[in-house]
């Protein structure tokens, strides 16, 4: 492509051929996504503004790594498959682009997470708000290196929310991150350039994370919220403590882990969870109460495998998540 991604070989524009349904009209309250969406080259830096902005990150090198089931890889085209077919409920004044995707090359999953951090800090420069379809966990640490370097001359801070059965913070193996390594690899370069590491972890699971990895956590004064705790008693106190950490950080950075769901929901995930989150009216209470903080300024996906999905739950449930987030427009 062009040397403003430097690594064109591993970055495709979006293709307006993957978006393809059925149409049931050409007046607007009759469109389907896929007759709105707008394929973009980010090499060209188009105007993003008012754009919800898709980008693919099609790699499970990172699961591999971490020794879970491959296929994630192959997480973006199945959750966009499904998107195409979704109803157009949000508002003129809305754009959908899609950035199109960046994929591993000489299986070298750090050039490629450089590449997702500078092909995400091209979106936010250019107006965007970025939602990237993983992909393993691994896209967290690509999608913090943008956020990084777009907020590096702003004097912002940063906090992340993360939905995931797991902490994510494991310790590097030989020197190399993985899908469960990104908030270590955070929290490093936060230490490393005098940065607060502000990290909120909801749904996590004792069985999934070792005591080692609680005590980690703690050290670095993540806030966490069980799963065994996610409960209609403790709804308010949880929208709270979200509400909290939204108002001490500038820019929230949301990502999910599909794994955070029960298997009966999320069964095509790295690792699927028999126990966890039941997507009803209290988690979408709880994920309303995310999706309203005004300084929420993108998020991911990750973890869908489309190989081990069944009836395209999984996907279905992703495409449902961002359905919700852009209809608030």
């Amino acid at each position: 492509m062009t040397s403003i991604l430097n690594q064109s070989e591993i970055y495709s524009r979006g293709d307006q051929q993957v978006w393809k349904g059925r149409v049931d009209g050409i007046e607007r309250e009759w469109m389907r996504w896929h007759q709105l969406i707008d394929c973009v080259d980010l090499s060209v830096r188009p105007d993003l503004h008012q754009a919800v902005t898709l980008l693919g990150f099609c790699s499970d090198k990172g699961v591999s790594r971490n020794r879970g089931r491959l296929g994630a890889k192959d997480g973006p085209a199945a959750i966009r498959r499904v998107l195409a077919n979704l109803p157009v409920h949000f508002s003129d004044e809305l754009k959908l682009k899609d950035a199109g995707d960046i994929s591993i090359n000489d299986n070298d999953l750090e050039a490629s997470q450089e590449v997702l951090g500078r092909a995400l800090k091209i979106i936010l420069e250019q107006g965007g708000f970025p939602i990237v379809l993983g992909g393993g966990h691994e896209v967290t640490y690509g999608h913090y290196l943008g956020i990084r370097d777009f907020l590096k001359d702003r004097n912002e801070s940063l906090g992340i929310i993360n939905l995931d059965a797991h902490l994510d913070i494991r310790n590097l193996n030989e020197g190399k991150g993985n899908s469960g390594t990104g908030f270590y690899q955070i929290a490093q370069d936060r230490s490393q350039n005098n940065h607060q590491f502000r990290y909120l972890a909801i749904g996590i699971q004792e069985i999934s994370n070792t005591k080692g990895l609680f005590a980690y956590a703690r050290e670095k004064n993540a806030q966490i919220i069980e799963r065994k705790n996610i409960c209609n008693e403790r709804l308010s106190a949880i929208q709270k403590e979200i509400q909290d950490f939204s108002h001490s950080v500038d820019y929230v950075y949301l990502t999910i882990d599909l794994d955070v769901f029960a298997a009966p929901y999320a069964p095509g995930v790295s690792a699927p969870a028999f126990n966890g989150i039941v997507p009803d009216a209290l988690f979408f209470r709880l994920y309303e109460s995310i999706l309203s903080l005004p300084n929420l300024k993108s998020m991911d996906l990750a973890e869908l495998n489309p190989y081990f999905d069944i009836d395209s739950r999984t996907a279905k449930l992703a495409s449902d998540l961002i359905f919700r987030f852009v209809n608030r427009f």
